[in-house]
């Protein structure tokens, strides 16, 4: 969208990660009642850290990148990978979909998802701003 601004892509990032993760509550709320069900989800705001920390780097000016380990995707192009989570406590029916959890875990994702609208759109204002004095 803007070319060098990294607020601009971490945000998108952020927004891939989090409408992923709603994905991934979503069908497991779909599929609370079958049975042998796993629950997936999505974790990657440390992944994310670690892009951004990589990029902001990438882009300064006169960095010294000997040694400097970099992901090898592009901010830009950063995906969320959705996992299966077997490790959690299973049911007798062989799933491990705690319905009321997922449903508290959705919300929380979902204000997760308006906070990072809210910074783009700020940040997009302060943009607009400086064009157009």
């Amino acid at each position: 969208m803007f070319p060098g601004d990294l607020t601009i892509d971490v945000l998108g990032a952020a927004m891939r990660g989090s409408l992923a993760r709603n994905r991934a509550i979503v069908h497991n709320l779909a599929n609370a009642d079958t049975p042998g069900y796993r629950r997936l989800d999505v974790q990657f705001e440390s992944a994310l850290a670690r892009a951004a920390e990589d990029e902001r780097v990438r882009r300064t000016p006169g960095a010294k990148l000997s040694g400097v380990s970099f992901s090898t995707e592009p901010l830009g192009e950063f995906q969320p990978t959705i996992q299966q989570f077997a490790a959690t406590q299973i049911r007798l029916d062989g799933s491990n979909v705690d319905a009321d959890a997922e449903s508290a875990q959705l919300s929380a994702n979902q204000l997760s998802y308006q906070t990072i609208v809210g910074l783009l759109d700020k940040h997009l204002g302060q943009i607009r701003t400086a064009i157009t004095g």
